[in-house]
């Protein structure tokens, strides 16, 4: 399944979903992607929707509680992927702030 073009067609959403489940733990471009598929998807496919906020919200604790040692690239992806899932609501900034180079605070939906 090329995940890529799926996301850009807008289709195979559950596909798309166990896309990601299999490759858990994601690699942090698979989780740039995956930030990047979530804020491009229509809440109304909420199921779909809300199981790839929540592989991405167990992503970024599973990173939280390994302490990896990240180079800068990945810091910059990390940083990105975290700005992304307080944006769109998922997360919130508090809890990630120490993850992130300059913190930005986020805008919560609760």
């Amino acid at each position: 399944m090329d995940i890529k073009k799926a996301v850009l067609d807008k289709e195979n959403y559950a596909d798309i979903v166990r896309w990601f489940k299999e490759r858990q733990p994601l690699h942090m471009d698979e989780l740039v992607l995956l930030a990047d598929t979530t804020t491009a998807m229509s809440e109304e496919i909420y199921e779909h929707y809300r199981a790839l906020q929540d592989i991405c919200k167990s992503e970024l604790q599973r990173i939280r509680r390994a302490g990896a040692v990240l180079d800068e690239h990945q810091q910059e992806q990390l940083t990105y992927v975290i700005r992304k899932a307080c944006e769109g609501g998922f997360i919130l900034s508090e809890k990630y702030e120490d993850m992130i180079k300059e913190v930005t605070v986020c805008k919560t939906k609760l």
